[in-house]
C-alpha cells in the first residue's frame, strides 16, 4: 500500500460534521506522514526494527540528524503523535474541524518540506542518521 493514500481520506475528513470522523483524520494524517518518511528513510538504507519504537526512533533520527529541515520535519511529526495521541485517546476533549484542519495542514507542510530537500542533502541526512545509530 501507498501511504499517500491515507492523504485523501485526512483531507475528505477534516471538516465534517462528524467528531469521530474529525478524529480519524488526525490519526491519517500522521500515520500518512509517518509511513512516507519511514519509507523513504527505509528505502535508502536506515533500518527500523518494524516495532512501536520506530515512531520515536524516526522522530530522534530526523531532529538529531543535522539537518534544519529534518528537524523541522521531526518535530512536526513529533507534534501530529501527540494530536493523534490525543485525538485517538482524550475522548472528552472536543476535537473540532479547526483542530482537525490544523493537524492535516501540519502533515502536509511538513511533507512539502521533506520532498523539497535535494537528493545531495538528503544522502547527507542518511550518512548522519547512520552515524547516529
Amino acid at each position: 500500500m501507498d501511504a499517500r493514500e491515507f492523504f485523501p481520506i485526512a483531507e475528505r475528513l477534516r471538516n465534517s460534521a462528524n467528531e469521530a470522523e474529525r478524529r480519524t483524520s488526525a490519526g491519517r494524517s500522521y500515520y500518512g506522514l509517518f509511513h512516507v518518511l519511514l519509507g523513504a528513510l527505509s528505502e535508502r538504507g536506515v533500518i527500523f526494527r518494524q516495532t512501536p519504537e520506530d515512531h520515536q526512533m524516526l522522530i530522534s533520527y530526523l531532529t538529531k540528524a543535522g539537518h534544519k529541515t529534518a528537524a523541522s520535519v521531526g518535530l512536526a511529526l513529533k507534534d501530529l503523535r501527540q494530536d493523534r495521541n490525543r485525538a485517538d485517546y482524550q475522548l472528552k476533549e472536543v476535537f473540532d474541524a479547526k483542530t482537525s484542519d490544523f493537524v492535516y495542514q501540519k502533515a502536509m507542510r511538513a511533507l512539502g518540506q521533506f520532498e523539497s530537500v535535494p537528493a545531495a542533502e538528503v544522502a547527507t541526512i542518511i550518512r548522519n542518521i547512520q552515524a547516529l545509530r
